[in-house]
Parts: structure tokens; sequence; C-alpha cells
């Protein structure tokens, strides 16, 4: 279906950018919420990583992966899953999104999904599989992703005007705005990929961790501030709202056992970048950057399974309305899964 990929183009966010956005962010508030009580917590990095596999070797789209994981940390949410399915749920939730976010012709065929698993199931699993998941979701799964406001955001990432602001050095001078641009967006998008594999991010508001990403890709450009009034603009968010996600980020994608990635000319955090994202606000004012059914957000930097990461309200599985007044989501309970179709 293609549904969001048109909107990468830049002739599409142009005119209509700001009503794109909105309509988009209007889309992003019916998301699900993932309370970190899957009975398969343990296994979902292994079968995140399998997604990500499949997606790299048949050159899925990015958004295409990020939808996956979505509908997979959902139905793993809710549903108790015998472990010798977990890989079948996985990729009958990527092909899921495929239908969704590649051209039909880049839709796989059940045989050649069911081929990469050496032929574990039979097609009859996964078209039952398929099933379970669009009811379960009751076939609302055109949710917009931080891959789809990424692409969007990315065309506003580095410009001209912030080119010319930049104090000129050598180095500088030797780097074209496309190339700062390109390097911005590889940068972004890597971290992005990154975290995928953090529980901890799942239930940020896409938007807002596209905007994060952004952040952190300027970040690794010398004399070039994270933020400015442009980007606030163009992505609706605030410095503070995103600082915090940003550190985050930028911690897990980059620790301080590896070094930095290569691209542009680049500068280190210092405690001493006062504006540039080394100073931490503290407010109490979250503007709602999380969730529709969270009333706020605070990120650790412990493990990625630190399921008190993500503070709702009273507790972490009750339901309540947001700051706005939104309705929450429907809070569901975890049940076992029909599995009659399983002929093992």
């Amino acid at each position: 279906m293609d549904r969001w990929n048109i909107f990468s183009n830049g002739v599409y966010c142009n005119e209509y950018e700001r009503d794109i956005l909105e309509t988009l962010k209007e889309c992003e508030e019916y998301r699900m919420t993932v309370h970190f009580v899957s009975p398969q917590l343990n296994h979902r990095t292994a079968t995140v990583r399998l997604i990500e596999k499949v997606c790299e070797q048949q050159f899925y789209r990015r958004a295409t992966l990020h939808l996956a994981v979505y509908l997979l940390d959902v139905f793993m949410c809710n549903h108790t899953i015998p472990e010798r399915r977990l890989s079948l749920v996985a990729l009958t939730c990527l092909y899921v999104a495929c239908k969704i976010e590649e051209n039909d012709p880049n839709v796989p065929s059940l045989i050649k999904l069911n081929g990469l698993l050496a032929n574990a199931y039979t097609t009859a699993d996964f078209i039952a599989m398929e099933v379970t998941i669009l009811t379960f979701f009751d076939w609302h799964i055109t949710i917009p992703t931080a891959s789809t406001f990424l692409d969007i955001f990315s065309l506003n990432s580095f410009t001209q005007e912030d080119y010319n602001d930049m104090p000129k050095d050598l180095e500088t001078e030797q780097t074209s705005v496309q190339q700062f641009e390109r390097a911005i967006r590889e940068t972004s998008d890597m971290i992005l990929k990154h975290s995928l594999q953090h529980l901890k991010l799942c239930n940020v508001k896409p938007s807002l961790l596209a905007a994060s990403c952004v952040a952190a890709g300027r970040f690794y450009v010398k004399n070039l501030p994270v933020w400015n009034d442009r980007l606030v603009s163009v992505t609706g968010y605030k410095y503070y709202q995103i600082n915090a996600i940003c550190q985050l980020l930028l911690f897990e994608a980059f620790p301080p056992s590896t070094s930095f990635p290569v691209l542009i000319p680049t500068r280190l955090p210092s405690n001493s970048d006062a504006g540039y994202l080394s100073e931490w606000f503290e407010t109490d004012d979250d503007d709602n950057v999380c969730s529709s059914d969270q009333s706020s957000t605070t990120i650790s930097e412990d493990s990625d399974n630190d399921t008190s990461s993500c503070v709702y309200g009273d507790s972490s599985t009750t339901d309540s309305a947001n700051d706005t007044g939104e309705p929450s989501a429907k809070k569901r309970k975890i049940v076992t899964a029909d599995w009659s179709f399983d002929r093992e």
C-alpha cells in the first residue's frame, strides 16, 4: 500500500507539510501501550533481531521494520505465546507490515516467509496467525511510527541557513551542505535503528522519538546547535522536551566503550557545551510527549528490561486520561491465544 512513504518526497512536504504532520500526530495517539508484562519478554531481543535480519536480507523499508516491531510488542504484551510459535508471530507481524508499507511486488509470499524459517510451519499457520493479529488490533494497523516522522523531519535536519550560521573553519568549508545533510540523516537513521532494541523507548511518542533522533544526529556536527527555532516549528517540540530522550539515544547508540561515527567533523560530549545538549533541563511540564495514556515519562539508563522506566499515572498497568483530556487507550488483559491451528 505504501501508505506513508510518499511523504518522504519533498514535493509532498511543502504546501501541505503542516497538515500532514497534524494528521500523523493525531494518528499516533491511537497507538496501543506496551505494559512490559509479556510472558515472553526475555525472548524479545532475539525476536526483534529476527525481524531485523529478514528486513535486511529482503531490503524492506525502514518503516516496515518499525511497524512490524510495534505490532509484535503489543501482541506479545497481551498474549501468552508458546516459545515454538514466536518466530511465526514475528514473521506474521512482518507480513502484515509489508502489506501496509511496501509496494505490492515487494510483499513476500507465505511460502517465502516459511522458507526463511526452514519450513517449520504451514501456510495455514501463517493465515490463521494473520487473522488472529488483525482481529486483535481490530484492523487498526495503519499507525505511523518513528520512521514515518523521521522521513519528514530529516527533510529539515540541515539547511543552507544552518550552514551559513556555523562558524567557519577549514573542516567546515571543505564540507558541503549536502554532505552535512546526508551525514546527519545517516546518523539519525542508525540511532533510530538502535532504539528498537530498547523496551524503555516503546511508549515514547513516535514523533518525539524521531525529533530526538534528528537532534542526536546533529549533535555530532561540530559548531552546530542540536536544536533551533526552525526545528521547533517543524517538529512541534522544544529543546527541553527532547533533551532526555536524546541523551538516552546517544548513550545507547554510542556508549562510552565504543568509538564515535566518523561521518563529519565531530565534537565530543562536553559539560561546557551549554545549549548544545550537555545541560539537562529539569521541568515539571512534559507537554504530553509520551503515549496518549501516559501522564509523564521518566527515562532511566538502566538495563533494557527496566520496566519502571516509563511511569503511567498511578501504575504501569492502570489506564488514566492524559493531561489534555484525551481518552485513554483501552486496557487489555493478557490472554492465552487460541493455538488450535497448531499441528505440532
